[in-house]
């Protein structure tokens, strides 16, 4: 979902996520193809992001009712992303003995508020 090789390209894709969730959120995105209307993406974009997300474990579903997609529990996004330099060794372990990335993977979660 993410990538990783341009710092640029990434900075927009995490300012799209946290739209996305804020829009989820407040059960404001409308029908799918409304939802990748406000977001500037095709419907196919936006539902290969969605299925990500719920692949990662975000509580996401579409109610028909609120013509929205919705958290089926409380949730928050929270985005933590950190660039370090690595040594070449430590490229080589990231990725598999062959330095395919600079950046290491990122990972998204979601959880519960109490």
């Amino acid at each position: 979902m993410l990538n990783n090789n341009n710092p640029m390209k990434t900075q927009k894709q995490l300012n799209r996520l946290q739209k996305i969730h804020q829009y989820i959120k407040v059960a404001n995105t409308g029908s799918p193809n409304e939802f990748a209307n406000k977001l500037n993406l095709s419907e196919s974009q936006l539902y290969n992001i969605l299925d990500d997300l719920k692949i990662k474990g975000f509580p996401i579903s579409y109610s028909r009712k609120l013509n929205s997609y919705i958290y089926n529990e409380d949730c928050e996004l929270e985005i933590i992303y950190s660039v370090k330099l690595l040594t070449r060794n430590e490229k080589i372990k990231i990725a598999g003995c062959t330095i395919k990335n600079y950046f290491t993977p990122m990972q998204l979660e979601w959880r519960k508020l109490y």
